[in-house]
């Protein structure tokens, strides 16, 4: 339904545990992933089906089963990409989702440090058909400025690497703590990320290619020669997580940076003026979802939106988890 000319929101699925990443196929049908190792298969008529489309074994604590990628030639080699901790580390995953079954299982990058905190994970493709992801710092902080480190990073993938045998992964960027969401501006192709911080301090960054965040050495708005300062600061801690731009023309968010608040229990948008300066900061639907792992938009402009107060963090509300799908005000 929608209020007085502003967004219309609906919950079009319930009962999951901590789900952690959506993705869309191509015919409009969605796979999502929750954290204890599961891959739930949405219809394209937004019903999640009961059969369970892959079972993962993973890790406890912050991670598990977290991001998930479509390749962009899905229709013609069927491939989607996991991240996953396990056993005391992470790994990129490849599989082929056929019969309504993932299949076929390929690590492409393992040997990724991981622990019960700091995993980050998230996993999308980018221009140049790259397949990027991040990693955390694992709690071991100097890992982010260790350069023979894959963790405390943002990472890519070529065509080759991940349609091939996988390999070593390229640093796009170092000084990370633990960035759980990341997007390209439409109009501009910057890499925009979020990130948390150790105690407050969260961080919304602009990435640039070989790039150093910071962490340890610096948090929020600490300068210094030769590190690259955030666009926005959290001194209060939200715990910023998935996000996404809303590029479908036509609405008042067009443009805008959504992204999802776990401890404040929230979705953020951004609105960004010449330079990439950050010109309005707000909050939105404070409190209506409890925690917010990401916010993605779908191929038809609507964003979907995934609750996570289930994950021994949030107070759980009859139906959670849940998948929430929000159609944004018209312009």
């Amino acid at each position: 339904m929608r209020v007085n000319g502003g967004p219309q929101v609906r919950t079009v699925a319930g009962g999951l545990v901590s789900p952690w990443e959506i993705a869309f196929l191509p015919d409009g049908s969605a796979l999502i992933t929750e954290r204890p190792g599961r891959v739930r298969f949405m219809t394209k008529q937004r019903r999640l089906s009961r059969r369970v489309a892959g079972r993962l074994r993973v890790g406890g604590g912050e991670g598990g089963l977290l991001g998930l990628a479509v390749d962009p030639a899905f229709r013609r080699n069927r491939f989607v990409y996991l991240f996953r901790t396990v056993g005391g580390a992470a790994q990129l995953l490849r599989y082929r989702f056929v019969g309504g079954r993932l299949r076929s299982r390929r690590t492409l990058v393992g040997r990724i440090g991981a622990n019960a905190i700091h995993d980050a994970g998230r996993v999308h493709f980018g221009p140049g058909a790259k397949l990027y992801f991040t990693t955390g710092d694992k709690a071991a902080p100097g890992l982010s400025q260790d350069s023979s480190s894959l963790n405390g990073k943002f990472l890519s993938l070529s065509p080759r690497q991940y349609r091939g045998r996988g390999g070593r992964p390229r640093v796009i960027s170092k000084g990370h703590r633990n960035p759980q969401g990341f997007d390209w501006q439409p109009e501009t192709g910057r890499l925009i990320a979020t990130e948390h911080g150790p105690d407050g301090d969260d961080e919304v960054n602009h990435i640039r290619r070989g790039g150093n965040y910071g962490w340890p050495v610096l948090r929020g708005r600490e300068k210094r020669s030769g590190f690259t300062s955030p666009l926005a600061v959290y001194g209060n801690s939200i715990a910023p997580s998935g996000g996404s731009f809303v590029s479908q023309r036509g609405s008042r968010w067009t443009g805008d940076f959504l992204f999802g608040a776990l401890r404040g229990q929230q979705i953020r948008k951004l609105s960004f003026g010449r330079g990439g300066r950050v010109t309005r900061n707000q909050a939105l639907f404070r409190g209506s979802f409890g925690r917010v792992r990401t916010v993605v938009e779908a191929p038809d402009g609507s964003l979907y939106v995934l609750t996570s107060n289930r994950d021994g963090r949030g107070s759980p509300r009859s139906g959670d988890d849940r998948v929430i799908r929000i159609i944004p005000p018209r312009g």
